[in-house]
């Protein structure tokens, strides 16, 4: 059934709210963000803005989000071991180029995204084309864009390819092995628990936004 014009400009508004939340969570931790966690405020911010997705994401898929340790202390020092630093690297680190092979091709594509829209990475930014950071607020972008359209016009149904191909080629595509990799580490809940979050709202959005496109 075709969406009416309020029905895409609140699906799209969800899903660029939700990029622009993962973009600042998976950022470098600081105290606000540990207390969001503790008292339970990101788990019902994000229950909030999943109410209103286009699409259901799997049952209990915030579940483990308000576990961040008990102290901010403990919490930046695991998101530095897991994320930032280790002897020849950290063990899951969020790079997507370090888990498809050649980096400097994934960068490269990700930054031909990035260009086409006119967009470019900060000079001033410490991360790189193929950060999380970096690739969900490009995403924010796009379906920031798409919400202030008319659902069923050619702009629209561009954009979504584009979302498409970028969660396919980028996310979608090393996420998975991300979390692998964290599955092997003991930690707080709320990491593991962050990226399959994650990941299943990448799945979702990907299959929304190709059936949607397509259609």
């Amino acid at each position: 059934m075709p969406q009416t014009g309020s029905e895409g400009a609140q699906g799209a508004g969800a899903r660029s709210r939700l990029y622009a939340v993962l973009a600042s969570v998976f950022a470098f931790p600081d105290q606000e963000l540990h207390s969001a966690v503790r008292d339970g405020a990101l788990s019902r911010s994000l229950a909030e803005v999943c109410a209103v997705l286009p699409y259901d994401l799997p049952a209990g898929a915030t579940a483990g989000l308000a576990d961040a340790g008990a102290s901010y202390a403990d919490f930046e020092s695991e998101y530095i071991r897991l994320f930032d630093v280790g002897a020849g690297g950290p063990p899951c680190p969020l790079y997507g180029g370090v888990y498809q092979g050649d980096r400097m091709k994934v960068m490269e594509d990700a930054t031909r995204f990035y260009n086409f829209f006119e967009l470019h990475v900060s000079a001033d930014m410490r991360e790189l084309p193929d950060h999380i950071t970096t690739e969900l607020e490009f995403l924010h972008y796009l379906t920031f864009r798409e919400s202030e359209l008319p659902p069923d016009g050619p702009e629209t149904a561009w954009l979504r390819r584009a979302e498409r191909d970028f969660l396919e080629r980028h996310l979608c595509r090393w996420v998975p092995k991300l979390a692998e990799r964290l599955a092997k580490q003991q930690t707080c809940a709320f990491y593991p628990a962050l990226v399959e979050f994650a990941q299943a709202f990448f799945t979702a959005d990907r299959a929304y936004a190709k059936a949607i496109g397509d259609g």
